[in-house]
C-alpha cells in the first residue's frame, strides 16, 4: 500500500473513533426520560413548608402529564436559584423515590414554568422550561388547592 493511502485510512479511523466516543457520551443525554407511574404523591410549597397528599385523580393527572413530557429534558448545566418553589415527591412502583422541583417565578423570575428532575437516583439532573399551555396541569395542582399565597421573599 502506498504511504498516502495509509495516511488517509489512519485519518478516517481517527475521525470515526472520535465521533464514536463523543456519541457514546452524548447519546444518553438525548434519550427521552422514562417516567414510572407514581403513587403516594405529595406536593410541598417550599416557602411555607405546607404539604398535602395528592388524591387519586390528581396523581393520575400528574402521571399523564409526565408520560406526555418525556422528551426535551436537558442536563442541568448551571446551579438552580433555589431548591424550587414547589416540590412534588412520589414513589415509583419499584419503591424508588421520585422528585420533581418546580419553579413558579417566586424564587427566580427567569425560571418561570421550569422543572428539574432525574429519571433515577443515579442519573444526572434534567431541566426543562415549559410554555403556559404545557404548564397548565402543574399550575392547577399547585394553585387553587387550599394553599395560602405568600408574598415574594
Amino acid at each position: 500500500m502506498r504511504k498516502e493511502t495509509l495516511l488517509v485510512i489512519g485519518f478516517v479511523a481517527l475521525v470515526l473513533t472520535t465521533v464514536a466516543i463523543i456519541w457514546t457520551f452524548a447519546l444518553p443525554s438525548l434519550r427521552p426520560l422514562k417516567f414510572e407511574t407514581l403513587s403516594d404523591v405529595t406536593l410541598t410549597i417550599e416557602q411555607t413548608g405546607q404539604t398535602r397528599v395528592l388524591n387519586a385523580e390528581e396523581t393520575g393527572q400528574l402521571n399523564r402529564w409526565l408520560q406526555g413530557h418525556k422528551s426535551h429534558w436537558a442536563p442541568l448545566s448551571s446551579p438552580a436559584p433555589s431548591t424550587g418553589d414547589v416540590v412534588i415527591r412520589g414513589r415509583n412502583p419499584d419503591g424508588g423515590d421520585f422528585e420533581l422541583a418546580l419553579w413558579t417565578g417566586i424564587s427566580g423570575a427567569d425560571w418561570n414554568n421550569t422543572a428539574i428532575t432525574r429519571a433515577n437516583p443515579k442519573a444526572r439532573l434534567k431541566v426543562q422550561s415549559f410554555s403556559d399551555e404545557d404548564w397548565a396541569v402543574l399550575h392547577h395542582l399547585i394553585d387553587g388547592q387550599g394553599f395560602q399565597k405568600t408574598d415574594v421573599p
